[in-house]
């Protein structure tokens, strides 16, 4: 079993893992937030008990491929290069995305095609060419198609030797069972606002002002962030906000609310389910304000004002139901169900009275 150190004066961790020192930190600096997940995984290490295949599973963004990078480093760094505290060989080599042992699986289209996990297979096979372990990092691994995913299964059922398959998904229910109970699983949930904005001072070199206004619209998502147009994110913003105040729950009920929705949503398919999923979440962030009054707990903190409007006029049980609605929708556009009809429902639904009684919370932080 691997045996592990720390030296006093880098207050540094190190791990004797196959014969190699590893600096345990230096493989996951580069991941904020989600210590939980990056202890588990450092564990693993430690014990010498990695698994065949992990389900990273969270939200679009949380940081779930930063730390299956992070953890490929880990288990390939060669540890050579502890005295200046920089990544080593290997570690650089999956920094700019050339190491021939890392491999990557993406959707091709709407799906992942048995083609790609074909290859994939047969790739597999093979001894890696470089390093300790081969890593495959299959993204939006819910994105499989019916022969894709029992090909993948048959992989996860008979693992060759030397490789670790990191699935990466936002939509775990769209995932087979059988696939997801092959796997170790690692929920990540969205980080405090205070990550995103330490990356963004730390990372991307933004003033107080700046970092902290864009942190706010994150959701706890670094990745939804990153390289954001800011007028693009503006009139997405907008267009939210109408839907909302369309839909009654943040503004005035409108009676044409059905009809002018549909042109809030625009015609992009991939833009509506977006925009389908940000309506979840503002839900969401509407019922935990209602329920708990902790505005602390609130994701988008740039749509608070109309949160606490809709937290103080709603009840839980509507709130429930549309999450519900909403998310119902957001499935059948993605199935390439009549978006215009779609919306259209889905807002004569969301604009039905709840029986439940209006318990506001008392507003805390």
């Amino acid at each position: 079993m691997p045996t592990a150190i720390s030296t006093p004066c880098s207050a540094m961790s190190w791990l004797c893992w196959r014969g190699c020192w590893v600096n345990s930190a230096m493989p996951f600096s580069g991941v904020y937030g989600h210590e939980r997940q990056i202890n588990f995984l450092k564990n693993a290490l430690l014990r010498d008990r990695v698994a065949q295949a992990y389900l990273f599973d969270g939200m679009a963004g949380v940081g779930k491929k930063t730390t299956a990078l992070a953890f490929a480093r880990a288990l390939n760094c060669l540890g050579t290069e502890e005295e200046t505290g920089e990544f080593c060989a290997s570690c650089r080599k999956i920094e700019t995305g050339n190491h021939p042992d890392i491999l990557f699986v993406a959707p091709e289209g709407k799906f992942i095609k048995i083609g790609q996990i074909r290859e994939l297979a047969r790739q597999m096979c093979f001894r890696p060419l470089e390093g300790r372990r081969r890593v495959v990092i299959i993204e939006e691994a819910h994105a499989m198609n019916d022969e894709a995913a029992n090909a993948l299964l048959k992989t996860l059922e008979e693992p060759a030797p030397g490789n670790v398959l990191i699935l990466l998904t936002s939509r775990s229910e769209a995932l087979s069972r059988t696939i997801a109970s092959r796997c170790q699983r690692l929920r990540f949930a969205p980080l405090p606002v205070s990550a995103v904005e330490a990356f963004l001072k730390e990372r991307r070199g933004m003033g107080e002002e700046e970092s902290s206004m864009l942190a706010a619209t994150s959701a706890g998502c670094i990745g939804r962030v990153i390289d954001r147009d800011p007028e693009a994110s503006r009139r997405f913003e907008e267009d939210i906000l109408g839907v909302l105040e369309i839909s009654g729950d943040a503004g005035d009920e409108n009676p044409l609310a059905p009809f002018l929705v549909v042109a809030r949503f625009g015609d992009d398919r991939a833009a509506i389910v977006e925009k389908l999923e940000l309506m979840k979440e503002w839900y969401r962030d509407v019922l935990v304000l209602h329920e708990t009054g902790r505005e602390g707990l609130v994701l988008h903190r740039d749509l608070l004002n109309c949160t606490r409007r809709a937290a103080d006029r709603s009840t839980s049980d509507r709130l429930t139901r549309n999450i519900e609605c909403v998310e119902a929708a957001r499935r059948a556009v993605d199935r390439n169900a009549n978006s215009r009809l779609v919306l259209e429902s889905m807002m004569f639904k969301l604009r039905q009275p709840s029986t439940g009684r209006r318990q506001p919370a008392a507003r805390g932080r």
